[in-house]
């Protein structure tokens, strides 16, 4: 019975193989698979992201965007329109034209996210807006803080900065009145001299970006000669009185 047992079990390991006793390997193939899974995911965040960074990302998003990819590209210089459809004798009276391309800034060309950054509560609620059917259109005009509301910043930051602007700025990193004052203190008439106190003005109250700006000062002073294609502040009321039917106050923020 012994030498039957005996010979059962070396019958056995003959049987028994280096390759049995070693531990299953993991499947390259599977390991491929997830790597090119990884890499093709990273390669379309980076894509999305640049284009995301592109003045087209806006407008092929949300079409209520499209004027104002069309307003930032217009030719600088010329006669062209606004936002609204509006004639605009000289395009350079809109910042966002102006401002696309120049020497005067550390900057020689601004992407749209160069003034508008992005902050994701914003794009989330946009995001919201747009699925749920519920911004507006023509969209608010949006001046002053209600421009960096998402920010957590004061409104003068979008205009003057680390990167535009810089030398109007105080200690504080913020725009300094002096200096306001005295970067036009040249022209013989001084839009930027505080001489009304009770008089709170945004930057962007006069410097519109997508349709002609606006010499509010022009309002009183009819001695004022307008920068080529500017506007006064009788003609912007009665503009977006007409955009916003009869309401001349369609916009966000506006001047105290």
């Amino acid at each position: 019975m012994a030498d039957e047992e005996k010979k059962v079990y070396e019958d056995k390991r003959e049987h028994v193989t280096p390759e049995s006793h070693r531990l299953p390997k993991k499947s390259s193939k599977k390991i491929g698979i997830i790597a090119a899974v990884v890499a093709i995911v990273a390669m379309a965040g980076i894509g999305f992201w640049q284009w995301h960074e592109t003045p087209g990302f806006c407008a092929a998003i949300c079409h209520n965007m499209d004027e104002y990819l069309y307003t930032y590209n217009e030719q600088q210089g010329v006669g062209g329109v606004d936002k609204y459809g509006n004639a605009v004798s000289n395009t350079n009276a809109m910042m966002a034209t102006l401002h696309r391309q120049n020497n005067t800034t550390a900057m020689s060309e601004i992407g749209c996210m160069g003034c508008h950054h992005a902050v994701i509560g914003e794009q989330v609620s946009e995001g919201v807006g747009w699925m749920l059917g519920s911004y507006k259109y023509p969209l608010d005009e949006r001046v002053g803080d209600a421009l960096t509301h998402w920010w957590g910043e004061p409104g003068t930051v979008f205009c003057s900065n680390e990167n535009c602007h810089a030398y109007l700025l105080g200690n504080d990193n913020l725009v300094s009145m002096d200096k306001l004052s005295d970067s036009t203190r040249w022209m013989d008439f001084n839009p930027h001299a505080q001489e009304h106190e009770n008089l709170n003005l945004a930057c962007t109250d006069c410097h519109k970006g997508h349709r002609a700006s606006v010499y509010v000062c022009a309002g009183c002073h009819d001695e004022i000669e307008l920068p080529s294609g500017w506007i006064t502040y009788q003609e912007s009321e009665e503009l977006m009185a007409a955009q916003f039917n009869g309401n001349a106050q369609g916009f966000v923020g506006s001047m105290t």
